[in-house]
């Protein structure tokens, strides 16, 4: 037995009974009460104690429980649901509800209508159904289905499981989250902690703030902005359209799909794929691999230890330390290093390809063997292989103003959604 139900045992056995009339009645219990029937009419009760079973019925009922609530089914009607301490069971039925519970509830269905829940504890289950729901959650969420409609949901603590449904929804969790779903429409999604799984079901332009640590995402058609303030452990896999993501910390795996996409990787990234479009990337550090299809792309990497390949398009590339590997592929592309390791090489592909070198000429020399050039940094004593190079010269200075075409300033709007309840209401 739960210890809210063995709580309300008492009010269940010994609770008054109140059955209304279809007239506009008003009951005041000081006390318990074991079971109320409302009836129609445009009811209001009042019980100054616990309540064990109410049921509103017809008409615009005001229900006020000072104590715990095991079960409530408000029925039809825009209806006003208070209850001080903790609930087990509620139903709100058709109508705009409003359903405020101080404690803890286990279960809440908002159905039709545009409804207002706040629950100043935790919520096991919450419904919203159809209509431009509120929901606010001030502990921890278990899951929560949002339904048809603009809906609004704001969590203090941390979530398990969110279905946001159709609609453009706007989700807040204020410490870590499990599994969101974000449906069609567009959706904004602020996490401040960790994420398990975010799927964007659907077409839709949607924007994800996550201020920890990334374990997968999955993006749907749309322009998609993607926020991680942490590390992306997993993967990420973007839609058809135009997505910017921007990863503070280490990037796993990522696949941008179609479309012209932007990608930041603040420390090491894995796997990057960034498919056919005409693509822009900054990442700190590659240890694995990169690639893109067609496209125009453009490209800065503070240091490379893996493999690029850029495919066909005219690209630019910009690479801090150059460790290992990179294919420019077809088109006239352009390659910019500021320094290379012993043993890296650089391939222009067809095209007509330049490489540029960022030092003074005269602390290099390049010799020319079976198609290939090897050009070796006097200084650190350092050669790069190379080939398909139309063009080779030397720069005092080079660097991309890349970072500047990011726009971030989503970043600032998800970090100051609420829902209300006790704060400034949003407008959905």
């Amino acid at each position: 037995m739960s210890l809210l139900k063995s709580l309300l045992n008492l009010a269940k056995k010994q609770g008054d009974v109140i059955k209304g009339t279809k007239q506009n009645d008003e009951f005041v219990v000081d006390g318990n009460v074991s079971k109320a029937k409302l009836g129609a009419g445009d009811d209001t009760l009042t019980v100054t104690g616990d309540a064990w079973k109410i049921k509103a019925g017809h008409g615009d009922d005001t229900v006020i429980v000072d104590g715990n609530l095991w079960k409530a089914n408000l029925g039809k009607g825009d209806d006003v649901l208070e209850v001080g301490g903790s609930a087990h069971k509620i139903k709100a039925g058709a109508g705009d509800d409003t359903v405020v519970v101080g404690g803890d509830v286990h279960k809440v269905s908002l159905g039709k209508g545009d409804d207002n829940l706040c629950v100043e504890g935790d919520a096991n289950k919450v419904r919203a159904g159809s209509g431009d729901d509120v929901v606010y959650i001030g502990g921890d969420l278990g899951k929560a289905s949002l339904g048809k409609g603009d809906d609004c949901l704001d969590v203090d603590g941390n979530a398990q499981k969110i279905k946001a449904g159709s609609g453009n929804d706007v989700v807040t969790v204020g410490g870590d989250v499990g599994k969101v779903s974000l449906g069609k429409g567009n959706d904004q999604l602020y996490v401040g902690g960790d994420a398990s799984k975010v799927t964007a079901l659907g077409r839709g332009e949607n924007q994800i703030m996550i201020e920890g640590d990334l374990n997968k995402a999955y993006l749907s058609k749309g322009d998609n902005d993607l926020f991680v303030g942490g590390d992306v452990t997993s993967k990420i896999k973007g839609g058809k359209d135009d997505d910017l993501i921007w990863v503070n910390g280490d990037l796993a795996k990522v696949s941008t799909g179609k479309g012209e996409d932007q990608l930041y990787v603040g420390q090491k990234a894995g796997k990057v794929d960034m498919g056919d479009g005409n693509n822009l990337a900054v990442i700190n550090t590659l240890e694995s691999s990169f690639k893109s299809g067609s496209g125009n792309d453009r490209l800065d990497i503070a240091v490379n230890n893996g493999k690029i390949d850029t495919g066909s398009g005219n690209d630019t590339v910009y690479i801090g330390f150059h460790a290992k590997d990179v294919d420019l592929g077809k088109g006239d592309d352009h390659l910019i290093l500021n320094s290379f390791a012993d043993g890296s090489f650089a391939d222009g592909g067809k095209g007509y390809d330049v490489l540029t070198i960022v030092g003074d000429e005269s602390n290099y020399s390049i010799t020319s063997h079976k198609g290939y050039n090897y050009i070796t940094d006097l200084v650190s004593n350092s050669t790069l292989k190379a080939r398909n190079f139309q063009e080779i010269n030397f720069v005092e200075q080079s660097e991309s103003d890349y970072l500047t075409e990011f726009d971030l300033g989503f970043v600032k709007d998800l970090s100051s959604l609420n829902c209300g309840c006790g704060k400034d209401e949003i407008t959905l």
